[in-house]
């Protein structure tokens, strides 16, 4: 992590580099130097994210079938400094240091050769593809390493070998791939000195789980102070809508640690604010204390009878008789009762209606995949909500004031006992939903400020402080 002089450097540095993302969301080499940024800063998962982007913005360049290859294209021409004549036959004298500037600030290892002035469009083809195999090979070196800091060595072992694969022999992905494995070994002796590793394969055997920072981001601008005056005032009305004889408070509670003795000690007991629910007025006995209707649910059952709003279960027909509301463009999307259907109808379900392939995106895990599983399907949905109401999905009443367990602002730079970590692997926390963004046909690299690595993170992190995802073993039905 850096001190605190170089990080007031670093985190300009950031805001400059997305800054111009904003202007240019195509552009491969603002990813690659962003996230050369976000490891500087102690951020490598954040780092894997834009080294992740930058990789997909270079089959973009690559292939004229892309989706999105006339602006990742005519970007990457912009970074260059190209400049076509009329007959886009000849391009005019390339400044010999283009290359330099091109990956400066990305320490290159790969050795940049200058291009030649005046090339034909077969040697312009020629030397695109050369540069974006340079750009590859940054993007397979970057996803290796930060990886491997996350503590993803699978993921940071198979970037290591993709490299290799592209580049045969290279030191620094040979150097890549040792680093993983010996880091795989190092944990493995000490939790076993007599651990033998003749019969261990690291293609298949390294773990891939790792973690990341819990914390608030400097730049998050949209996190409220729970504990205001102006919070608490519209928190105690939400609670008075649904549970009229409640009321919401902060209360300081004592922080229980193990290791301490029972010597009285001068030194206060350290304590924890949170916000908590308190009686307004008398309850009786066995009487209906809240009443709620939340659209921010999920369940990975693909065929369930559940409402798709509120995901409770469906009432039988014959006592309705009537049916129940469907949505007609899309298949299975039925809800419980027409207050349902027309909550989801104006606040999440256009974003996802007519969408086949995401029915099934997460649904029917296997045991070790449904706690992640519902998750991304909490994402999904963050993201419906945002994308319908124009909302930033920090922004949302159902997310904003939610707690994420992040590490209190004045510990970060304390004993790592006051750090809190946030479950990361390749898959889950970048792949996953980034696939579930591309399925609700959300341009990626356009929608950074509403999709952006850091938001998807700091959303797990409240996801994870609120709702535990146990799955029940006989119904396999989230509590």
């Amino acid at each position: 992590m850096a001190n605190q002089g170089n990080q007031t450097t670093l985190l300009r540095e950031r805001h400059i580099r997305t800054l111009q993302l904003l202007e240019r969301p195509y552009s491969c080499i603002t990813y690659l130097q962003r996230a050369t940024s976000h490891e500087r800063l102690g951020y490598p998962d954040l780092a894997v994210g834009d080294a992740y982007r930058a990789l997909l913005l270079t089959d973009e360049i690559a292939e004229e079938s892309g989706e999105y290859h006339k602006q990742a294209f005519e970007t990457y021409e912009f970074d260059l400094g190209i400049e076509w004549p009329p007959d886009s036959v000849w391009v005019k004298p390339m400044d010999e240091k283009i290359e330099e500037k091109l990956f400066q600030g990305l320490n290159l290892d790969f050795e940049p050769k200058t291009s030649c002035v005046q090339r034909c469009q077969s040697e312009e083809e020629q030397y695109n593809d050369r540069i974006v195999r340079l750009l590859r090979l940054k993007c397979f070196a970057c996803l290796s390493e930060y990886l491997c800091q996350c503590g993803c060595l699978k993921s940071a072992f198979d970037y290591a070998e993709r490299g290799l694969k592209l580049d045969p022999g290279n030191s620094r992905f040979l150097n890549l791939r040792r680093q993983a494995i010996q880091t795989c070994n190092k944990s493995l002796l000490e939790k076993d000195p007599n651990w033998d590793n003749w019969t261990y394969n690291p293609s298949q055997e390294l773990p891939d789980q790792g973690s990341a920072r819990r914390e608030l981001y400097p730049w998050n601008d949209h996190e409220p102070d729970r504990f205001g005056e102006e919070s608490l005032k519209f928190l105690d009305e939400e609670m008075k809508k649904v549970a009229p004889k409640c009321k919401v408070r902060a209360v300081s509670l004592p922080v229980l640690e193990t290791g301490t003795t029972s010597n009285p000690s001068s030194k206060p007991p350290a304590t924890n604010t949170q916000l908590g629910v308190f009686a307004r007025e008398d309850i009786a006995p066995h009487e209906v204390l809240l009443q709620e209707r939340s659209l921010l649910t999920a369940n990975n059952r693909l065929h369930d009878p559940l409402c798709d709003a509120c995901s409770a279960p469906l009432p039988p027909i014959s006592a309705l008789g009537e049916p129940l509301p469907t949505c007609p463009d899309c298949d299975d999307i039925i809800f419980c009762s027409q207050t349902c259907f027309t909550l989801a109808t104006s606040l999440y379900h256009p974003a996802v209606c007519g969408k086949p392939d995401l029915e099934a995106v997460a649904k029917d895990p296997s045991p070790l995949a449904a706690t992640n599983a519902l998750y991304l399907l909490l994402l999904g949905r963050t993201f419906a909500l945002s994308q319908t109401q124009s909302i930033h999905p920090l922004d949302l009443p159902e997310t904003k004031y939610l707690w994420g367990d992040f590490t209190p602002p004045d510990k970060h730079q304390t004993s790592e006992k006051y750090l809190r970590q946030l479950p990361f692997t390749f898959e889950d926390n970048i792949l996953a939903p980034l696939h579930f963004l591309t399925k609700m046909d959300i341009d990626i690299f356009a929608s950074l400020p509403t999709t952006d690595t850091w938001i998807i993170s700091t959303l797990l992190a409240k996801f994870r402080g609120v709702a535990s995802a146990r799955m029940n073993p006989r119904t396999r039905i989230p509590e």
